[in-house]
């Protein structure tokens, strides 16, 4: 069972994280399927988890690419090593967000680029490249944040 730490505890959610490497990459891959399971599980409310969360200092995450809170079709996938190739000047700041290690912080709009195109591989270490754009952007952005050291509250606009 995974457990998330939270931000004052974790001092790994301001590391930089380490790509995963083909040597380790049966070892991750197993990690990753725990953090589907984890975020698929209804009590924990959560759409996206990164590894920095779990205390894991690799580039591995799981993203729910939802269209809109009510999407009820949406897939939640595994991202190995992702990179965001192209970004669009346009931003949007009326999406929500909060964060799973920063319990008692409030939701905050952030602003984020509205269309991503972005390379990463599956578990099957097949690369895979897809573009984004609105609520599955904003979660894709925010999670690539966790693997950068930074949080949402970084971004915060005064």
């Amino acid at each position: 069972m995974l457990k998330i730490e939270t931000w004052k505890d974790n001092k790994v959610l301001r590391t930089i994280c380490e790509p995963i490497k083909q040597s380790e990459w049966k070892q991750y891959v197993k990690l990753g399927k725990e953090m589907v399971t984890y975020i698929k599980n209804p009590d924990h409310a959560g759409v996206w988890l990164a590894a920095p969360q779990i205390w894991v200092t690799k580039r591995i995450m799981v993203v729910s690419l939802l269209r809109d809170w009510e999407d009820e079709n949406f897939s939640t996938i595994m991202m190995i090593n992702p990179e965001i190739l192209e970004a669009s000047q346009e931003k949007i700041c009326d999406i929500e967000e909060w964060c799973l290690s920063l319990p008692k912080a409030k939701k905050w709009f952030v602003a984020r680029h509205k269309e991503i195109k972005l390379s990463y591989y599956d578990e099957k270490q097949k690369q895979k490249v897809i573009r984004l754009s609105g609520l599955a952007s904003v979660i894709v952005q925010h999670e690539i944040d966790h693997l950068n050291g930074e949080l949402y509250i970084d971004k915060l606009e005064k």
